[in-house]
């Protein structure tokens, strides 16, 4: 497929194809427009840098600074300079390939404050706010470490999934998106709706409607992957929560007390409460 075609020429060929199997080719070709987008997921190291002052860098504090004048972590490619159809849409697919599965990449702001704590303790002493070299050295060291044990808790939170079947489940959801996209002039009765888009042109709905259906079916098959999905299922009286163990969704259904554990890891914390009681006894 030329990716120099708008998405809303695709679309518009789509829903007037005549057959499943033109309709077919035309998914197809369109999905091969993705996959061999330029715009790859990319993901690097990146660093939280600052420089002593050359004439701070005798003092116990500024030896204590630049020792952790530079912290790493890992980031990724957010977001893309290029403004078609292809490029955009495989932005989304990368980003939430990024946010829901990949371990190495967290971005939460509690793990990144954590990590900025060298930083921000430096600029307070070099505006005249003294600590004590020793303290100095047990803040940053606790900082850190509760920045690893926090990285730990928000790798279990992701689920396991590897690229080439993620691609899969993502074709999955393009070919509903594809179903379920409805022409411009389909919502031609739809006043209220039309004058929503006025500001944009075709295609710039078209990409809008398919990544924020993208993140709604991400979130659907979240909740498949944890076994909290009931199609047609209007139950709502639970609230989902993370296992403060495993790092899991589930349903707390509870009315009486906190749950902060599932199902398993509420067994296993029972039984190692257990075998913890009959030794001491």
């Amino acid at each position: 497929m030329n990716t120099d075609k708008y998405l809303y020429e695709i679309i518009d060929d789509y829903k007037h194809a005549v057959s499943d199997e033109e309709k077919n080719g035309i998914f197809e070709a369109f999905c091969s427009s993705i996959w061999s987008s330029p715009n790859k997921r990319r993901v690097r190291t990146k660093k939280i840098k600052f420089s002593v002052k050359e004439d701070l860098l005798n003092t116990p504090e500024g030896q204590i600074f630049n020792m952790w004048s530079e912290v790493e972590y890992m980031g990724y490619k957010s977001i893309c300079k290029e403004s078609d159809w292809c490029s955009l849409i495989r932005q989304k697919i990368n980003n939430l390939y990024t946010r829901y599965f990949d371990k190495e990449v967290i971005l939460k702001k509690d793990y990144l404050r954590l990590l900025n704590t060298p930083k921000r303790l430096y600029y307070q002493w070099s505006r005249g706010i003294e600590t004590a070299p020793q303290q100095l050295t047990v803040i940053i060291g606790e900082a850190l470490e509760s920045a690893a044990q926090l990285k730990t808790a928000y790798q279990k939170q992701k689920m396991e999934l590897q690229w080439k079947d993620y691609k899969k489940i993502t074709e999955g959801f393009l070919q509903k998106i594809f179903s379920n996209c409805k022409l411009i002039e389909d919502y031609e009765d739809n006043t209220q709706y039309c004058n929503m888009y006025d500001f944009i042109n075709e295609d710039n709905f078209y990409i809008r409607f398919f990544c924020k259906s993208l993140e709604a079916y991400m979130l659907n098959y979240q909740k498949k992957y944890y076994g909290l999905y009931v199609k047609g299922s209007k139950d709502k009286n639970y609230n989902i929560k993370r296992c403060a163990d495993c790092g899991g969704l589930f349903r707390d259904t509870s009315k009486t007390r906190p749950v902060i554990y599932c199902g398993p890891c509420r067994i296993k914390h029972r039984k190692e409460s257990q075998k913890k009681y009959n030794r001491t006894r």
